[in-house]
């Protein structure tokens, strides 16, 4: 498998420059899959963890993960956003202002499994990421 992309959305934004996000969570997700969020290995991303806008690695960071927790059914990530650049301080005016509220996150799939979801006539196959890498 190539590396995948999940959604989050926007929690908080601080006025220290600082974001919360729900970066993805343990639902079943848009696409019809789920990422079991204690399965994330962050040990190369935390040696640089940078956050890139729209993924655009030709690009320089426009904020680092400052923090995050790992819960049953979710993960939060406080980032910075670096208010001495200029691309980054608008990416804050438009967080704080409410034009950007997603969030996203690419991972590398190192485990799967297909599980039945649901009862009935609603009973389906689900694409589950059991352990994957934050790209």
């Amino acid at each position: 498998m190539d590396r995948l992309q999940s959604f989050g959305y926007v929690r908080d934004a601080s006025d220290d420059g600082t974001v919360t996000a729900i970066v993805t969570t343990g639902n079943i997700a848009r696409d019809g899959a789920i990422i079991t969020p204690s399965g994330w290995d962050f040990a190369h991303y935390d040696r640089n963890p940078v956050v890139l806008w729209q993924h655009d690695d030709s690009r320089m960071p426009v904020a680092r993960m400052v923090d995050r927790s790992i819960g049953d059914s979710e993960i939060v990530a406080r980032i910075a956003i670096d208010m001495e650049d200029p691309e980054g301080q608008r990416l804050y005016s438009k967080i704080k202002r409410g034009y950007v509220n997603a969030t996203s996150v690419r991972w590398l799939p190192k485990e799967t499994e297909v599980r039945k979801v649901g009862e009935g006539k609603e009973k389906r196959d689900v694409l589950v990421f059991l352990r994957q890498e934050m790209l």
